[in-house]
């Protein structure tokens, strides 16, 4: 679409190069809102919204586009804590850490790519329109992940998820929290106890 088309419709006696430009500068503004009229469900279709349209639509169905607590941040520490540097000389070859101080976080989040973001803004209508139910768990975790699990109502206001092959940290704090709860019941991951 362009001026060209709006141009051609003025009379002969009217074609004048001021009167064109004149008729140009007030078109445009218009054909310019025409352009994005017709490009905006494109722009906000999921399956091919990206960069900022993607994010918009995230932030209307509440769908986060990090992932919490997802990798471990490397400090020095003791033995028996989790991802904790051994104590090195500055130049030695486990330098890299740092003193962790009270109230730090010991992880960090993680920003996901399109194609994992898109699912999860799905698994979030989805999780915006659940009922809670078993099956509806499995059809929410289904969307946002490739590996095998099952799901265990424990009838004690406990549900405990398990994954069947390896999984990262991350993983397990996508599920955790993507996952419809009713109010009051806990989520457990196998094989821990303090979730």
């Amino acid at each position: 679409m362009s001026t060209d088309k709006y141009l051609a419709l003025i009379t002969s006696q009217h074609r004048k190069p001021r009167f064109e430009q004149v008729v140009s500068i007030a078109v445009n503004p218009l054909i310019d809102a025409l352009l994005f009229l017709r490009n905006l469900n494109s722009n906000f279709d999921l399956n091919t919204a990206k960069d900022s349209p993607l994010e918009i639509l995230a932030e209307w169905v509440g769908a986060p586009n990090s992932v919490p607590n997802a990798f471990p941040i490397a400090y020095f520490g003791f033995r028996d804590q989790p991802s904790a540097l051994p104590f090195a000389e500055q130049d030695g070859t486990d330098w890299g850490g740092f003193w962790r101080e009270s109230g730090m976080s010991n992880s960090s989040a993680m920003q996901m790519n399109n194609v994992l973001f898109k699912k999860v803004i799905n698994a979030k209508i989805k999780l915006n329109n659940t009922d809670c139910s078993l099956d509806s768990a499995k059809e929410i975790i289904s969307m946002i992940t490739d590996k095998k699990f099952t799901i265990k109502d424990n009838n004690d206001m406990t549900v405990t998820f398990n994954f069947l092959n390896t999984y990262e940290d991350w993983e397990r704090e996508l599920v955790r929290m993507m996952f419809p709860l009713p109010a009051g019941v806990r989520l457990l991951f196998g094989g821990e106890n303090d979730y």
